[in-house]
């Protein structure tokens, strides 16, 4: 079966997160390695949710990781094609998580399919991991729980993310905070007689540019300033009442030289500043940026067969992750567009799936013969 066909099915297979779950979609990867004859494992990251590992050869590792769900299709009609069709049409193959990235996990099975498996003088590691679009709870199975023994020697990591067929050496972090204000309710015909919660949240908000500045001095000269974006506002009860509470959603994303813990303390500051008090509340694990040189030798590799520029994300990835707390050098190279992760009609170009394949092939064999 060829990476199309494999993008297909696995686009076939609902594995929307945090409804359905990946553990069709595990089993399905699983079956196909298993056939090949490679030595896999279905891993129980939660209850009744999986994913899948796989090694060959041994000694000083590269890591091969794409992860198999996908974020919800919402309202599907609202999708010109169906959402788990796999329809390739004007050459691009439709379907929720066709660039982000079952694309890429495809790509990665038919490079594995088309190896030569004799004489390994390296190790090769597969991770099909689950939970990447809500909480990493997948990953982190891995890299700190009961299969950290996998990583062992894994020297380097490839992503097949929609990376839109470039090398990502660089990506920022991540902050996702809610700032609960809290006020006094009253007639709206007497708001000297109450606090208004919304009104604290707009004195707020109209202090955030100030951080600006700051986020400027911090800024790297590939990844550029951290930004934030106040991306959700809910508070009142109804018009003619003086609302008791408001709550503010922001994404802050970070540098190399940022941390959460310094985002924590702008936010304090801000407050403070505007004069207000708001309760500060994580909604989210926070991550650090990443950034390996440019110039590494892994980067090299995968720019000697793909030919690619060398690029940075202002997304998050998992391989953060990896390199954060397992010290592993990880670039991102995938045939998904950026792009088109997560939108309505999402969609990969066929010609990207050969291209990225053959570009696998050529570093699994570069790598381990």
């Amino acid at each position: 079966m060829n990476e199309i066909e494999l993008t297909q099915e696995l686009v076939k297979i609902d594995s929307q997160n945090p409804t359905t779950g990946e553990k069709e979609v595990s089993k399905y990867i699983y079956d196909f390695l298993l056939d090949l004859k490679i030595q896999s494992e279905m891993l129980e990251f939660e209850k009744n949710r999986y994913e899948v590992v796989a090694e060959l050869g041994k000694g000083s590792g590269l890591m091969f990781n794409g992860h198999i769900d996908t974020v919800p299709v919402g309202d599907a009609n609202k999708w010109k094609y169906d959402p788990f069709s796999g329809k390739i049409i004007g050459g691009k193959l439709y379907g929720r998580g066709s660039s982000d990235m079952k694309s890429g996990a495809a790509c990665i099975l038919a490079a594995v399919e088309k190896m030569k498996r004799t004489d390994l003088k390296r190790r090769l590691l597969l991770t099909f991991v689950g939970d990447e679009e809500v909480s990493q709870k997948g990953s982190n199975f891995i890299i700190t729980k009961k299969r950290h023994d996998l990583l062992k020697d894994v020297e380097y990591g490839i992503f097949g993310e929609s990376s839109s067929m470039k090398v990502t050496f660089a990506q920022k972090g991540i902050v996702h905070v809610k700032i609960k204000f809290r006020g006094k309710s009253v007639h709206g015909s007497t708001p000297e007689r109450g606090v208004n919660a919304i009104e604290k949240a707009v004195k707020f908000l109209s202090n955030l540019e100030k951080l600006n500045p700051e986020m400027k001095r911090f800024g790297d000269p590939d990844l550029g300033a951290g930004t934030f974006n106040v991306g959700k506002i809910s508070g009142g009860t109804k018009v003619n009442i003086v609302p008791d509470y408001c709550e503010v959603e922001i994404d802050r994303r970070l540098v190399p030289k940022e941390n959460p813990k310094l985002a924590l303390d702008q936010f304090k500051k801000i407050l403070k500043l505007s004069g207000v008090n708001g309760e500060i509340e994580f909604l989210s694990e926070s991550r650090p940026a990443m950034k390996i040189p440019k110039n590494s030798e892994l980067v090299k590799l995968v720019q000697k067969f793909s030919g690619a520029k060398a690029e940075v994300s202002t997304g998050y990835m998992e391989a953060e992750l990896f390199k954060t707390e397992r010290g592993i050098d990880c670039v991102a190279y995938g045939p998904g567009l950026s792009e088109c992760a997560h939108i309505v009609d999402e969609y990969v170009p066929v010609k990207n799936l050969e291209k990225a394949t053959i570009v696998y092939g050529k570093l699994i064999s570069a790598w381990c013969h």
